[in-house]
């Protein structure tokens, strides 16, 4: 139910970026902090999704022009860098540490080109006040929660949320987001120092009427704001059928309500992650003789379920292996 909220760009004046060298200097300097991947955009089991994740976006483009007999002969050659053992049989976790390789490319190019976009000073570094400036206007600087004028749009709400996301994603707590901090606030999603914001924002967006729990009216209301992709004769039948998943299988205490705990386990059930879930699923589809695990002539025989009818390259990464 998370959304990557976008970010209202601006263009950055001269003057401000003055302004911005004098006031917002910074003397620490320390290690950046772990990389963590997210996942692709794509509809979760899709074609594209299972693509994305397994050769990386800038393979899907690439490798759509090869044939089939190509795209084979370089699969043959990707499968020894999956294979982290070299034992012959790619199990569950080196396939999911592979996806997690290739998804890390993603979040980091994000990461650096709004980190760029913030970092006024280039000092290597965003501070509160330079993202503030820069996503919602040098008035917003020190006076976040000022009052809108009259038909202006209020982003005091979205301010909050990016402020809850910038100190949560400041790892050391120095006031600063380097480049790796900067990919927490953006994909808080796929960090376990900032995932906690998923389900409280989740929550937030869900609880209307601020009791800390969601109501079978509270979820279906939510749900109709996206029902025009619901074509009109299925809907009576669409709105019955979310309420008895509501009832059956997201109210685990049977209470009429949704919890936190039962949010959390909705969300992300049994905390089985997004990179998991499609290690698991390209698994089921591929693991001919279902030992649990895949041999070379397992994922070239579903080569399509990894590169696509046509296929598609596997990324920056494999550019220098191959």
């Amino acid at each position: 139910h998370y959304f990557i909220q976008s970010n209202l760009r601006m263009s950055v004046p001269p003057l401000l970026l003055l302004l911005c060298s004098a006031v917002w200097g910074r003397s620490a300097i320390r290690k950046p902090e772990p990389e963590e991947p997210y996942m692709p955009k794509s509809e979760v089991n899709s074609a594209d999704y299972d693509h994305e994740a397994f050769l990386g976006h800038e393979g899907m483009e690439e490798f759509e022009q090869l044939t089939s007999d190509e795209a084979k002969q370089r699969l043959w050659k990707l499968i020894p860098l999956v294979d982290e053992d070299g034992n012959g049989a790619i199990t569950e976790d080196e396939l999911h540490d592979w996806i997690k390789k290739q998804l890390l490319v993603y979040i980091m190019e994000d990461a650096r080109n709004l980190h760029e976009g913030n970092d006024v000073n280039h000092d290597t570094f965003v501070s509160w006040k330079e993202y503030v400036a820069t996503t919602y206007g040098l008035d917003y600087v020190d006076n976040e929660q000022q009052a809108p004028a009259p038909g202006e749009f209020d982003y005091r709400e979205m301010i909050i949320r990016d402020y809850n996301k910038f100190i949560s994603a400041d790892a050391n707590g120095d006031q600063f987001l380097s480049v790796d901090e900067m990919a927490a606030f953006i994909h808080p999603e796929e960090f376990h120092h900032t995932k906690h914001l998923v389900f409280e924002e989740s929550m937030q967006d869900l609880d209307r009427n601020k009791d800390g729990r969601v109501s079978l009216e509270e979820f279906m209301a939510d749900l109709r704001e996206g029902e025009d992709d619901v074509e009109e004769g299925e809907r009576p039948q669409w709105i019955e059928q979310e309420k008895r998943d509501f009832m059956e299988h997201k109210d685990l205490n049977k209470d009429g309500y949704l919890d936190m705990s039962e949010l959390k386990h909705w969300l992300e059930p049994d905390g089985v992650t997004p990179a998991l879930a499609e290690a698991r699923h390209l698994i089921a589809l591929s693991d001919s003789d279902r030992d649990g695990s895949l041999n070379p002539q397992e994922i070239v025989n579903n080569f399509r379920v990894f590169v696509g009818s046509q296929a598609t390259d596997y990324g920056k990464m494999l550019h220098s292996e191959l």
